[in-house]
């Protein structure tokens, strides 16, 4: 049997970020994980993540003004830029409901953003040329998130400060039942004083004790490589999406430039995933892309899958284990949590060691769904 004061399972995301806030409070916590850092069969790798303020609840808007300044910590602690804020351009046809109400939270919470025409916007952004007779939304205060970058940073910050990891851990059973919470592993017995559980995808059969109405759904990305690059660049190029299709893509960097669908996919598994690439889809973004892109000449270059862990309402679970005070969770990030996730971090750290956070959760409890 291993003994640990506070254990965080799972360091993706969430559970790298809380590894580093526990550490960066003192703690000496264990993180394990059953793949190496930053493994590609959850969901939090890639080149890339969107940062944005555009919300349909000022609430998010909020967090994820409060994010920020982490973030730009985090990069000043490690010399590492993790965080590109080169804007974001949302557009819709006139009288889609979802844009007007984002747009009225941007209003009403008085976040920078500009109405612009897509004349405008292709004087600004030349590259970028959105349908005529659209509406656009261009909110400065956004960009993207280098996603691998950011959990590498996390989990070396937190090694720096005196953390340790264990990877090749997989998990077979969290025992929420005793006071100091038990997980039993493929190679042997977990004990600890705190458990911070942070199982991604994973989550519906970590948390499957409490009933929680949990889905994966199955995700892809694709990159696409222009004729040259230089137009596409982070310097150049915002980051955009469309609210009539829910199409959304990202400059170039990495790969290439990376476009995906918002839609939910079909659910799945982590284990039994299909990880091969849907050619329609394919098809549709780059027939979107062009459309939006019309001098690039395009070329397909990769994908891969990844996927969403879905609450009913796509509100985050973060808080204590209804049965156990000593285990902390973030779970069921809806797609749209990774923006948050060293401020999510911090809130997990702040429960494990002090019992509450400064941050609002309540929104996030995790016995809401037993109150429908």
């Amino acid at each position: 049997m291993v003994y640990v004061e506070t254990l965080v399972m799972g360091l993706g995301a969430m559970g790298s970020a809380a590894l580093y806030h526990l550490a960066r409070q003192g703690e000496k916590p264990v993180g394990i994980d059953q793949y190496d850092v930053g493994h590609a069969f959850g969901s939090s790798h890639g080149h890339s993540r969107a940062f944005r303020t555009f919300y349909h609840d000022s609430f998010y808007t909020e967090l994820a003004e409060a994010a920020l300044p982490r973030w730009r910590e985090l990069e000043s602690l490690s010399k590492s830029r993790l965080l590109t804020l080169n804007g974001a351009v949302f557009f819709a046809k006139p009288g889609n409901e979802r844009f007007d109400q984002y747009v009225r939270v941007l209003d009403e919470s008085g976040t920078p953003f500009e109405l612009q025409s897509p004349s405008q916007v292709a004087n600004r952004f030349p590259a970028l040329k959105p349908p005529e007779g659209v509406d656009v939304c261009y909110t400065p205060r956004a960009g993207f998130l280098d996603a691998n970058r950011a959990v590498q940073t996390h989990v070396s910050q937190a090694l720096r400060l005196g953390a340790t990891i264990h990877k090749g851990i997989r998990v077979l059973n969290v025992d929420a039942g005793r006071n100091s919470p038990e997980i039993e592993t493929e190679v042997g017995l977990y004990k600890c004083d705190r458990l911070v559980l942070t199982p991604g995808p994973w989550a519906p059969q970590i948390l499957a004790d409490i009933s929680i109405p949990l889905h994966v759904t199955r995700q892809q990305k694709f990159y696409f490589q222009p004729h040259q690059t230089s137009p596409y660049e982070p310097d150049l190029l915002p980051v955009y999406a469309d609210f009539d299709t829910q199409f959304y893509g990202f400059p170039y960097y990495g790969p290439g430039i990376k476009v995906a669908d918002d839609t939910l996919g079909e659910y799945t598994t982590p284990d039994k995933i299909d990880r091969s690439l849907d050619v329609i889809k394919q098809s549709q973004l780059q027939a979107w892309l062009e459309a939006i892109m019309p001098s690039a000449n395009f070329s397909f270059g990769s994908g891969a899958t990844c996927m969403y862990t879905v609450t009913p309402d796509l509100d985050f679970l973060i808080g204590a284990h209804p049965r156990n005070p000593n285990i902390l969770v973030g779970a069921g990030f809806s797609g749209h949590g990774f923006k948050f996730s060293t401020l999510i971090g911090l809130m997990l750290a702040e429960l494990a060691t002090q019992g509450t956070t400064t941050h609002p959760i309540k929104r996030f409890r995790l016995d809401r769904f037993r109150e429908v």
